[in-house]
């Protein structure tokens, strides 16, 4: 299965190709989140072109899905959809947060993935390793303040991800708690490509499907932008909430 994974989540972006687990090629994207949208196609082009394949060639692409950079999101988002409708090939919305916890070892279990989600609060994701080595989610993201986090971390847990940053901008929050820290940001591309095979793969052994239906995927935001929820409000409606 010829895979193009997209990962636009947060400020850096990749684009990767991958032939049934095998990396062909990884690209990054312009290290600004704004450029996204300016770079992704071209860098599309060129990780295809340099393996002599062609858009209509691939089978599947994974898109990471979020929480992460409004923008960023809405970029890969589209473009992966549009590559679906024009070639054909499958699509398929990966949790970012589960490529995340892929990147962890397996000591890290249980797992905390947090990302900055603007004012003082927190995306925050839980996860667990099964026998099998395999992790899974074992409560729903959610938006958490961080008052509310730190409450949490009084009892030793593993934490990773993006929102690190952000605790550390405060004052090293974390450094007084029994938590371990692993520093992982953004999933690579190729992480992404690879969950997206195997989702695929794993569903078809079973007799299901794992595919996302394109005309209908979108962003995981958990809450609309500032801007959006400001313009709600002017219109004197509540702004939605994602599921």
């Amino acid at each position: 299965m010829l895979v193009l994974g997209i990962e636009t989540s947060g400020v850096d972006g990749s684009v990767a190709l991958a032939r049934d687990g095998e990396l062909l090629g990884e690209r990054r994207l312009n290290q600004a989140g704004r450029k996204h949208a300016q770079g992704l196609i071209f860098e599309i082009g060129e990780v295809l072109r340099e393996q002599g394949l062609a858009p209509r060639d691939l089978q599947l692409v994974a898109v990471s899905r979020g929480p992460g950079s409004f923008t960023g999101l809405r970029v890969g988002m589209v473009c992966a959809k549009t590559i679906a409708y024009a070639t054909g090939c499958r699509f398929i919305a990966v949790d970012t947060f589960a490529a995340i916890a892929s990147g962890t070892p397996d000591h890290a279990s249980p797992l905390h993935v947090i990302e900055d989600a603007q004012r003082d609060d927190l995306f925050l994701g839980e996860y667990s390793r099964d026998a099998h080595s395999q992790w899974h989610q074992t409560s729903a993201i959610r938006i958490v303040s961080i008052p509310s986090f730190l409450e949490l971390c009084q009892s030793p847990i593993t934490v990773t991800g993006p929102g690190l940053k952000k605790l550390d901008r405060d004052d090293r929050l974390l450094e007084s708690l029994p938590v371990t820290r692993i520093p992982l940001d953004q999933p690579p591309a190729r992480v992404i490509a690879e969950i997206g095979r195997l989702e695929i793969e794993r569903a078809e052994l079973s007799g299901e499907t794992a595919d996302t239906d394109f005309w209908s995927a979108s962003p995981f935001y958990l809450r609309l932008s500032a801007a959006e929820e400001k313009r709600a409000a002017q219109a004197g409606a509540a702004p939605p909430i994602s599921p």
